[in-house]
């Protein structure tokens, strides 16, 4: 079976059993795209709309030939590769196939039941926008505080400019 054979297969995987829309799947994606200057192609991209409306990439697939045998230096060579990819897109997940074999990586943190289990499209859009929120939450009013509230409230000054709401109930490594 072809690179492309497998492709296709992998792509009515995707949208039957994961229930990725298809306008959120991208194919043939220069990974330059990503990062100026970066080398190679990505085979399928899986997208999800961040709160600004652009696209974030959550699972990107690498396909090959069915005789590729999915071992020893070729095997490196690809995980290399993903690993490389991974650093460039920050999607997290990986899966690497022939067509007969699979492999998937996950560099989200999230663990399902069974390494077999992919995440639906679904559970990408939840943890990506969690994940977002999480983020956006660490860095909103917390230069140098560190009390872990997330609003202002009347206490002393943390440095932020503003009143971190600690109130001298938390070692928070404000100066007072």
């Amino acid at each position: 079976m072809s690179q492309e054979l497998v492709k296709e297969r992998v792509l009515k995987y995707l949208i039957e059993d994961l229930l990725v829309p298809q306008d959120m799947i991208d194919t043939n994606v220069l990974l330059s795209e990503f990062e100026e200057g970066a080398e190679g192609i990505l085979d399928i991209v899986v997208n999800v709309k961040d709160k600004e409306g652009y696209f974030a990439p959550v699972l990107i697939v690498r396909c090959t030939d069915d005789d590729v045998e999915l071992e020893g230096d070729t095997l490196q060579k690809e995980i290399e590769f993903l690993e490389y990819v991974d650093n460039i897109t920050m999607a997290g997940r990986m899966i690497l196939t022939n067509g007969d074999q699979m492999m998937y990586a996950d560099w989200t943190g999230e663990e399902y039941d069974t390494e077999a289990s992919l995440p639906t499209y679904e559970q990408m859009e939840r943890e990506f926008l969690e994940s977002e929120e999480s983020l956006e939450l660490e860095h909103h009013h917390h230069d140098g505080c560190g009390c872990g509230h997330d609003h202002h409230e009347e206490g002393h000054n943390c440095g932020c400019g503003d009143d971190c709401g600690c109130n001298d109930d938390h070692d928070c490594g404000c100066s007072k």
